[in-house]
């Protein structure tokens, strides 16, 4: 049996220490049983990370750039001449499929805080993300689209809706929602962000 590659058992370790995050968080989590989720002894995981910073700091960062990488796939789809609405509707996509795929990753990344061990390349790789979706709600704003607020209120009214529904799914995740379900939940998070008439 041929050995796994440095490359294959840094992902192994990676989605090993994802995994535990989601489940028992970043501070309930030790390396010993990182090694263990991966199959691998704890001398391995020196090797490649070496401390649970450096461990928790790349897992974080593999999963915003592929949140990152998987909203710029949604966004591209929609083409410049796309709508409010229908940008919402591509970034919703783009959570919703993530959130599907990687749900370990996501909920590592949504559901703590990690204010305790970001390096400032960590911290400034979340700020894309936020900043983005910022963008978002100001140009509804000023579209007149979306209800005026403090854009990072805003985002997080969404997104503390979308994770909740997230949360309610566990463990199966989205994936057990019909599309019509998927539907009309982002219809109702579009309702919180979307100016009335006359509001």
């Amino acid at each position: 049996m041929t050995p796994p590659s440095k490359s294959d058992l840094a992902q192994r370790l990676l989605d090993a220490a994802v995994a535990l995050f989601a489940e028992r968080t970043y501070e309930g989590t030790q390396m010993p049983a990182v090694a263990q989720r991966a199959g691998v002894g704890v001398g391995s995981i020196y090797r490649y990370f070496p401390s649970k910073e450096a461990l928790g700091n790349a897992a974080f960062q593999h999963a915003k750039r592929a949140l990152l990488a998987q909203l710029a796939e949604m966004l591209a789809e929609g083409g410049p001449a796309v709508d409010i609405r229908a940008e919402f509707g591509l970034f919703w996509r783009g959570f919703t499929r993530y959130a599907s795929d990687h749900l370990d990753a996501f909920v590592f990344l949504e559901h703590q805080q990690h204010d305790t061990f970001l390096t400032p390349e960590s911290q400034a790789l979340a700020n894309e993300i936020d900043s983005l979706a910022k963008d978002f709600i100001e140009r509804g704003q000023r579209a007149g689209e979306i209800r005026a607020g403090d854009p990072e209120q805003l985002v997080a009214m969404a997104m503390g809706a979308f994770t909740g529904l997230l949360k309610q799914q566990r463990p199966g995740g989205l994936a057990q929602l019909s599309p019509e379900t998927l539907a009309q939940a982002e219809e109702a998070v579009w309702d919180l962000l979307h100016r009335k008439a006359g509001r």
